[in-house]
């Protein structure tokens, strides 16, 4: 619900701004920086004019500046335009987030700012946290002056409808199995997604659709999604092809490091680990009652990537997911002591996991 809220609050501020509405200040808050990059290009491009940009815009970094030298700026006149806009990133100092640094902040003048803001300037406070210290006199006073929203990552329906609106606006269709896929391979990562939706566009053409076969052929893999593969040809007892995607995924991990000996299989120990301890608590939580949106919620993860470890759990028992982590931790254990290679100990125990597996 908070999610649907905060989209709606963006649509709205989205809406003002088109319209000419334009509040003097606004705070975006938030881990989804892609979401206040796209506020603060509205805002700019309806209050900016390009010709006078370089000298009615400014951009800084409050880990570095004061906010008193950059209520400075936004004071001073816009030159040859009617406007001036001034965009302060990293205020940290609104959060409960420890900072370092020589930078003393005025908070007072940002107070009396707030007062009587000039109504020539537009000023966008953004800090990269997920909550405002609600107990700072400071904050309490922006989010009665200024247009506050949290930009926080989408939720499934949410991400979903963003993904279909950013198609039609590239002038593509893309099928709903394909948009699932290309959730679970990139996750809520707007930035990413966008990214991604563009290259198929591209390579599908306008007018057209982006189907399974695109998303599969295009899509960067990651190392995660991999994983994910290999642990669902060791639940269906594919033990070949697991050791393929091993292989396949071995070859990309060293393809895209500058240091080819830090440790790959290490690093796919540790991401298998974290997936089956997932499926073992999917398969302690289902059972209880709890839906795959509030098993999402309680294990951190996106909540189509719950609905495909819980489809991916029932290939297990919890006894062998349990006899796997065991043996993980075990293999973890002989590595570091130098009791096995790293290669080897992984491949043995893809190999293995038929026999746990089986296991009554």
């Amino acid at each position: 619900m908070k999610s649907e809220v905060n989209r709606m609050e963006l649509r709205e501020i989205a809406k003002n701004v088109k319209q000419g509405n334009i509040a003097p200040v606004y705070l975006l808050y938030g881990t989804e920086e892609y979401l206040m990059d796209e506020v603060a290009g509205l805002i700019e491009k309806t209050v900016i004019e390009e010709a006078n940009r370089d000298f009615n815009y400014s951009v800084y970094d409050l880990r570095e500046t004061p906010i008193q030298v950059v209520l400075q700026d936004a004071e001073t006149f816009p030159f040859m335009g009617e406007r001036r806009m001034v965009r302060a990133t990293n205020a940290l100092f609104l959060t409960g987030a420890k900072t370092t640094g020589a930078v003393e902040h005025d908070l007072d003048a940002l107070l009396n700012y707030m007062e009587n803001p000039p109504d020539y300037s537009v000023l966008l406070l953004e800090v990269d946290q997920e909550k405002l210290d609600e107990r700072k006199k400071v904050v309490k006073s922006l989010k009665k002056a200024a247009v506050t929203t949290e930009c926080a990552p989408l939720k499934e329906a949410a991400l979903a409808d963003w993904i279909q609106r950013r198609s039609r606006r590239l002038q593509v269709e893309i099928e709903p199995d394909a948009l699932q896929l290309l959730i679970s391979m990139v996750g809520s990562n707007l930035r990413q997604l966008d990214q991604e939706l563009e290259k198929m566009a591209l390579y599908t053409g306008k007018g057209e659709r982006i189907t399974l076969a695109v998303v599969e052929t295009l899509v960067t893999r990651e190392l995660e999604q991999d994983i994910f593969r290999l642990i669902d040809q060791i639940a269906r007892l594919k033990i070949e092809e697991a050791v393929r995607i091993y292989y396949d995924l071995q070859q990309l991990n060293k393809s895209n490091s500058s240091n080819k000996d830090n440790g790959e299989p290490l690093k796919i120990f540790t991401l298998l680990a974290r997936q089956f301890r997932i499926l073992l608590q999917i398969k302690t939580l289902q059972p209880r009652g709890y839906s795959s949106q509030q098993m999402a919620s309680m294990l951190g993860v996106h909540p189509y990537a719950a609905k495909l470890a819980t489809e991916q759990a029932k290939g297990f028992s919890e006894q062998a997911l349990k006899q796997i982590l065991n043996r993980l931790a075990e293999e973890d254990y002989r590595i570091k002591t130098g009791q096995i290679d790293k290669e080897l100990a992984l491949e043995l125990f893809i190999m293995g996991m038929k026999d746990i597996i089986k296991a009554p």
